[in-house]
């Protein structure tokens, strides 16, 4: 990536897609959803980043992400739970629950999740955008939101499930001593998709993946700090910010951009 940023994008999947926000370098935050992750990818610069909430280098047989492990560690119980292994790569080619599960037995010797085959589909996506676009190879990195929330809170990890109350406003409480805007941006957001579309914690989550990207280069680490990189070419790592970081400063005045030409909400773009 390059040593001067550009945008960055804070992406997390939600129903109907993928959920962004985008810090623009001028202070300017624009957010909404798109269908296809590949979508940012092409309206990004080499300058710019993107943070995604999704694995990207999975493990071959009787592998384990040293990211993961790492993870678990630093976040403790009990938000360690939110840190779950991705499924081997053959999983991938399953088309049906009880295919991947059967697969993940006779490769693994362990079973697969429901929660983890929900994310298939989002898995194979960002899978096949990295192995087929240099671009994408050059400027998208994984990150855990959980892991993003502990170094944003000073290396303490939330305590509050945040699919709760306490736990939404805990996480606000910590966005906002970085993003002053985060919690207008997380109500604003909330109001604009219905929950069909967008959950309350997607917008946590990739409220927190921007800010840790807006980190200057020489202060975001990963997880592990040397990470190893896969027969494929794609690292086993998470990036996180110093939690010596100053606070990131937004500016701006919403609007709404016009729906495209078929009408479809979930592409609605606001900048705050």
């Amino acid at each position: 990536m390059s040593g001067t940023p550009g945008t960055v994008f804070g992406v997390d999947g939600c129903r109907a897609g993928w959920f962004f926000v985008a810090m623009k370098p001028t202070g300017k935050t624009e957010w909404g959803i798109v269908e296809r992750l590949e979508e940012i990818v092409v309206r990004t610069g080499r300058e710019d980043r993107i943070f995604v909430d999704m694995p990207i280098g999975l493990p071959e047989p009787g592998d384990s992400r040293p990211c993961d492990v790492e993870a678990r560690k630093s976040l403790g119980a009990p938000r360690s739970s939110s840190v779950f292994p991705p499924p081997p790569r053959a999983v991938l080619r399953a088309g049906s629950y009880d295919e991947a599960r059967g697969i993940s037995l006779s490769t693994t010797g362990k079973s697969l999740s429901k929660q983890t085959y929900a994310l298939i589909p989002r898995i194979r996506e960002v899978d096949s955008l990295m192995r087929g676009c240099e671009k994408a190879r050059l400027i998208l990195r994984e990150v855990h939101p959980e892991v993003c929330f502990w170094a944003l809170n000073g290396k303490t990890s939330m305590q509050h499930n945040k699919r709760r109350e306490d736990g939404r406003t805990e996480r606000c409480d910590v966005l906002e001593r970085h993003l002053a805007s985060a919690r207008r941006i997380f109500d604003e957001a909330k109001r604009a998709f219905p929950r069909k579309a967008l959950q309350p914690d997607d917008i946590l989550d990739a409220l927190a993946i921007a800010v840790t990207g807006t980190a200057e280069p020489n202060t975001l680490r990963t997880l592990p700090a040397n990470p190893p990189t896969t027969t494929r070419g794609c690292q086993w790592r998470w990036s996180t910010r110093s939690p010596t970081c100053p606070p990131t400063r937004a500016r701006g005045r919403s609007f709404r951009l016009p729906r495209n030409r078929s009408g479809d909400t979930t592409r609605r773009i606001t900048c705050s």
